[in-house]
């Protein structure tokens, strides 16, 4: 039995497949015009970017690693607020070898069409942020 994905996770599923593609374009392809982009807890102290400052950052992170993949735990649809709630693993291979895993939730509020991503609030792994800002330091990493 074949099941029929809504347009909503269809665009969901196609940003996480833009994470795991290290392509930027490929990223930002769902992305809205006025796409944001924030980082749970704030203690982190990491600002809320736009859809330019999201493509510099993904660019930064992209660039420290050979391969990459955002797979998902659990996947919530919420029809009535048209957001999408996502725990997964991240998991990839650091330019080097180094294996990189993290988990991160994320909540992906869409376009009244459901086409497009127009903000995503992900909450991440607070050690391994500091980890990657401390001994990675990716371009672009804490560019505001």
């Amino acid at each position: 039995m074949t099941i029929q994905r809504s347009t909503r996770l269809n665009t969901v599923y196609t940003l996480l497949d833009g994470y795991g593609s290290l392509s930027v374009s490929t990223l930002i392809a769902p992305l809205a015009a006025n796409f944001k982009h924030s980082v749970l807890p704030e203690s982190l102290g990491m600002a809320t970017r736009g859809r330019e400052a999201f493509e510099q950052h993904a660019a930064g992170i992209f660039s420290v690693f050979e391969s990459f993949a955002m797979v998902p735990n659990a996947i919530f649809e919420d029809t009535q607020k048209n957001a999408v709630i996502i725990n997964a693993k991240m998991e990839g291979v650091m330019k080097g070898g180094r294996e990189w895993a993290n988990e991160c939730v994320m909540i992906v509020q869409l376009s009244e069409d459901q086409r497009e991503v127009i903000e995503v609030t992900e909450f991440v792994d607070s050690a391994k942020a500091l980890e990657m800002r401390k001994n990675v330091k990716p371009p672009g990493f804490d560019d505001e």
